[in-house]
């Protein structure tokens, strides 16, 4: 199983996706410093997830695709799903369990969050299912849950789009807009806080079956990537002119708040106009220090909910604001922006460590096994 060349432009774009998800939960769960009245630009940040989605179904395709287009070879699915596993599992693995260890060393009051019950479901990469109630442990490791599925599915999908071709196409792109659909308005979706208020017709779905987010996602990004490979709508899409105007009507998007569907579809011609690049963007993203946000990405998402109650929390405590969990407080803007800025800083010495010292040498250990 060869392995392409890899699409390097990519890669900053998932350490900003990962950064904004962490700034996100800073001032969702810490302490609230945007004005959602103003802007939505925080507001609707819960989409880099979706983004996130998109990137890994262009990348699997780019990388995989040949290998599963005339069939499904036993020995090529288990390589696959090896590479998948050994790029995930550990720093799942960890971190979940670095949270069980931090809930019961510090003697933390029980709550739904930190369910007992819920482990052996993180363990088996099921928490994004809808069996749980609220979103439990290392919080946005939903999402890797969500991925793994989609990577079970993934030789399937490239199998249907070799035997199918252009039909292929077509049902899965429908399938995509449906999946996406169903979550918006069919889903029935409860408040996990106050299970009587309404549930705003959004993507926002986690533990409550954000495994068909993550499918409907990992599916647009393949098609994505499909559109990538045909020269006649690439050459549209590979200016620097063409990417900025997707990165300002994106960004625009965002702060205005629009249906979360027109941001998906922006993260669509995003990725594939910054994938095409090969001008002023592509230099830029080739800075060493954006590649390296991106290779980190990972880390931070993972590790970013721990390092809100190791770095974020106690800095608003010793402020002299009272945290009384999720929501409860609201800080000046830039009180708020620097307390984000330090966060953010140890986040990224924090990811730097569990990427050097976990996520990477597992990985290693674990592709050394999966080959004999």
């Amino acid at each position: 199983m060869n392995k392409p060349t890899i699409i390097p432009n990519l890669t900053p774009l998932r350490g900003f996706a990962a950064l904004f998800v962490a700034i996100f939960h800073f001032d969702a769960v810490v302490a609230n410093f945007v004005n959602q009245q103003q802007t939505m630009l925080l507001g609707k940040c819960y989409l880099m997830v979706d983004l996130f989605f998109i990137m890994s179904g262009f990348i699997m395709l780019h990388v995989y695709g040949s290998t599963f287009t005339a069939s499904i070879a036993k020995r090529d699915f288990f390589k696959f799903i090896g590479a998948r596993f050994a790029r995930i599992y550990p720093l799942h693995f960890f971190t979940l369990m670095l949270s069980v260890v931090m809930f019961y060393a510090l003697q933390e009051p029980a709550s739904p969050v930190n369910d007992p019950f819920a482990i052996p479901t993180h363990l088996m990469l099921l928490h994004s299912f809808g069996i749980h109630k609220i979103f439990t442990w290392n919080v946005p490791s939903w999402s890797i849950s969500a991925e793994w599925w989609a990577y079970m599915i993934f030789p399937l999908l490239v199998l249907f789009l070799g035997k199918y071709k252009k039909t292929g196409v077509a049902v899965l792109s429908i399938l995509s807009i449906t999946l996406y659909f169903s979550i918006l308005y069919l889903l029935p979706r409860v408040n996990p806080f106050v299970p009587g208020l309404p549930v705003p017709h959004d993507l926002n779905v986690t533990y409550d079956y954000g495994y068909i987010r993550g499918i409907a996602g990992f599916i647009a990004g393949m098609i994505t990537y499909l559109a990538f490979k045909q020269q006649e709508i690439v050459k549209y899409f590979s200016t620097d002119l063409a990417s900025i105007l997707c990165i300002l009507a994106t960004t625009l998007l965002f702060h205005f708040g629009a249906n979360d569907l027109v941001i998906v579809l922006s993260f669509v011609l995003l990725v594939l106009t910054i994938a095409s690049n090969e001008k002023s963007i592509y230099q830029l993203f080739q800075f060493r220090p954006l590649q390296y946000l991106g290779d980190i990405s990972y880390s931070i998402y993972l590790t970013h909910g721990i390092a809100m109650f190791l770095i974020a929390t106690p800095i608003i405590t010793n402020l002299g604001y009272i945290y009384k969990g999720p929501g409860s407080l609201q800080i000046p803007f830039f009180t708020g922006l620097w307390v984000c800025a330090l966060y953010l800083l140890g986040i990224v010495l924090i990811s730097s460590l569990s990427y050097y010292f976990i996520e990477k040498p597992c990985r290693r250990w674990l592709n050394e096994r999966f080959k004999n």
